[in-house]
């Protein structure tokens, strides 16, 4: 009775299909990282200005040169800090601006977050101010010095989800997990990614604000979440100085909150939907031939 193994092609052919599944589940999962870091989620900028003479013109000029001038600081910056804050200016007018990433990022996805909100920013804003670019893990806000005393308790941007919780124990973990959070903006961290029971809680507050006023500023959001998204399973609140997203149970916050408006999902979701195509026919390719091989080696005996 003899025994014969995989001849060496069909055992070559097998290792270079497992390389190729293993590489693409590692692109699909680090395109799934990307979308949770860089989704859009809101913009502002002043309407779209028509000048009406050289000097205007020529002022429109010198605003683009000098948030051009900002954008670069911030690109390299984000490559060493998770947050930072600048004047530029001429003569004509000064700019107040700041970048801020999660801290749970890396200086790598710091960076890499920083240049997509330089390119939305660019392209959406261009040289109108004041302006805001939010991503799911940064953004950057840049106004005109006049206007630097704006109430950090302003709300810029708030999404509750329609879809309500029914466990009646949502109440009681909300209320504990709001109240971690306050507590934690108080302690001078300014960040806090949280659990309690199902839900889940992340606030962040800008990286120059001091502890009492950050206490303040994320009281302020969790008082909007609790009043304005009532048992909404996820919601995210942005106010001028600290924001605030939860959720609550296996619901992901990205999976609720373009409810009612575009956020450029599609695309991302298109190619989640291409990469895991990729993954599953490779997986199949990969059975089907270990499948034949082991018929073989059975028809052998």
């Amino acid at each position: 009775m003899g025994c014969s193994s995989l001849n060496p092609s069909a055992y070559l052919y097998n290792q270079f299909l497992l390389k190729i599944f293993l590489f693409s589940l590692m692109l699909l999962t680090a395109n799934t990282n990307s979308i949770d870091f860089h989704q859009l989620v809101f913009t502002t900028c002043t309407a779209n200005q028509t000048f009406q003479n050289d000097l205007a013109i020529s002022t429109s000029s010198s605003k683009l040169s000098i948030v051009s001038s900002l954008f670069q600081e911030f690109l390299d910056k984000s490559s060493e800090s998770k947050f930072f804050e600048t004047y530029v200016g001429d003569d004509r007018i000064a700019i107040l601006g700041l970048f801020q990433c999660r801290n749970d990022l890396n200086h790598d996805q710091c960076h890499t977050c920083t240049n997509k909100l330089v390119d939305i920013s660019s392209n959406f804003c261009g040289e109108r101010i004041p302006a805001r670019v939010q991503l799911s893990g940064c953004y950057l806000d840049y106004k005109a010095e006049e206007e630097r005393e704006v109430s950090k308790l302003l709300m810029l941007h708030k999404v509750c989800s329609r879809k309500k919780a029914k466990s009646s124990r949502f109440e009681e973990e909300m209320g504990y997990a709001f109240a971690e959070v306050e507590s934690c903006g108080m302690s001078g961290n300014g960040f806090c990614d949280l659990s309690y029971g199902k839900v889940h809680v992340m606030a962040q507050c800008v990286g120059n604000l001091g502890a009492c006023d950050c206490g303040g500023c994320m009281n302020k959001a969790v008082q909007i979440a609790h009043d304005e998204c009532a048992h909404s399973i996820v919601a995210e609140v942005y106010l001028d100085g600290c924001y605030l997203s939860y959720s609550y149970g296996k619901h992901k916050i990205s999976s609720y909150l373009d409810e009612g408006n575009g956020s450029g999902k599609g695309t991302q979701k298109l190619v989640a939907i291409v990469a895991g195509g990729i993954v599953a026919t490779i997986f199949l390719g990969v059975v089907y031939y270990f499948m034949k091989s082991w018929g073989k080696k059975d028809d052998d005996w």
